[in-house]
């Protein structure tokens, strides 16, 4: 009998499952959000009523959401949604405090809470209030609200409809109403908030980034000149810029020829024999002029000469290393001009509209090389050289 009764379970028991299943997934297609569906269905309402022109009812849906729905799991309404239907039902005293009660402490406890379905009251809110901005403004002025409350709620109005999706005003005209009310009202409660939250204005860093490839040809003066011949110029140079000074660390390649023969312990150079020489410098440049066309910097800097036999004549004739020049210490005096490129800027590490620029540099050097200790070599080298390259100089927030 036993037995029976276990072949009985063993066949009856996927049935039982079967059915618990069903009932689950019936459960499962009858549960109502009930929270989540109240929330939905009076934003919903609340939508229509404004439309309808209904604020007695809007604003009775609106503190119902708030102080009977909203709770530590869900809020129904965002705070600029909040913030514009106040505007509507004249709550002026109570939207001040909203609005500075905003702060990251009370943003994080928003982001952890669960979010209304996706709909288009606050796209509605901000059209309606953007056509009938001229009244809302005229509600605000004929409030009883001091001088300071007002120019700040009118501020902020014109704030909420400049941003997305309406993009009615610019941030410039936003910045320049801010700048204005700060102006105005110079020890306001609302200054701290306007200086971080609606104010979005920016001004060149003090620190700039630069470098350039340049070419170009060199000139020999004094006894220099008769022993070489003028060179053609290599370089790469990188720029370090603190307001109106730039460091510019520079490395100097010439290509050139002997112009007669050199004898040094018993070691000819031949006349004709090519010739590198190295100008490595850096030097503190001052802008004396600059707009969106031109950088206009004089400079003055240090580094070092020398003039030698090429690489591959040394590894054919190690004994030429005695007919090397240098290194020795130079000078070095000249002027800069940036012609700025009106290229776009992203190639620059920049994310935003800045300060940042590619230019075309024309160079103007003149090195005086200390080559003291090595007979028939006084003289100085006139140096011109175009570059291209680009400055990255990025903004920083003003508050």
């Amino acid at each position: 009998m036993k037995q029976f009764y276990f072949v009985l379970f063993l066949l009856l028991f996927p049935l039982f499952l079967k059915a618990q299943e069903k009932d689950l997934e019936q459960e499962i297609l009858n549960y109502s959000e009930t929270q989540s569906e109240l929330i939905s269905k009076g934003r919903k309402m609340l939508l229509d009523k404004f439309l309808e022109d209904d604020f007695v009812k809007v604003k009775e849906i609106k503190d119902y959401l708030i102080n009977e729905v909203q709770n530590e799991d869900y809020f129904a309404l965002y705070p600029v949604e909040k913030w514009m239907i106040m505007y509507w039902t004249g709550d002026y005293e109570k939207l001040t405090e909203s609005i500075l009660q905003l702060d990251q402490e009370y943003l994080e406890k928003f982001q952890r809470k669960i979010a209304p379905q996706r709909d288009l009251l606050y796209t509605k809110l901000l059209e309606k209030s953007w056509d009938q901005l001229q009244m809302l403004e005229v509600n605000i002025n004929n409030s009883s609200l001091d001088t300071n409350s007002k120019d700040f709620l009118l501020l902020h109005l014109n704030f909420m409809v400049s941003g997305e999706p309406l993009l009615k005003i610019s941030q410039d005209e936003v910045n320049a109403m801010a700048s204005l009310y700060l102006e105005t009202h110079p020890e306001s409660s609302y200054e701290e908030y306007v200086r971080n939250n609606i104010r979005y204005q920016y001004s060149p860093s003090k620190w700039g980034l630069g470098f350039e490839f340049f070419s170009g040809f060199g000139m020999f003066t004094g006894e220099l000149n008769d022993l070489y011949n003028n060179q053609g110029v290599l370089g790469v140079a990188f720029d370090i810029e603190y307001n109106k000074f730039t460091l510019y660390l520079r490395n100097y390649i010439a290509f050139g020829e002997t112009k007669q023969d050199r004898e040094n312990a018993g070691v000819l150079w031949p006349k004709n024999s090519q010739a590198t020489m190295f100008f490595p410098e850096a030097s503190l440049g001052y802008t004396v002029l600059e707009n969106d066309k031109i950088k206009l910097s004089p400079f003055a800097g240090i580094g070092a000469a020398h003039i030698g036999p090429t690489e591959t004549d040394l590894e054919q004739r190690p004994e030429l290393e005695n007919l090397e020049v240098g290194f020795s210490t130079s000078y070095t005096l000249g002027l800069n001009l940036n012609i700025k490129l009106g290229w776009e800027v992203q190639n620059l590490l920049t994310l935003r509209e800045d300060k940042s620029y590619w230019f075309v540099r024309l160079r103007y050097g003149y090195t005086m090389p200390q080559f003291n200790d090595y007979p028939m070599h006084q003289g100085n080298v006139h140096q011109i050289t175009v570059g291209i390259g680009g400055i990255y100089k990025g903004m920083k927030r003003v508050l």
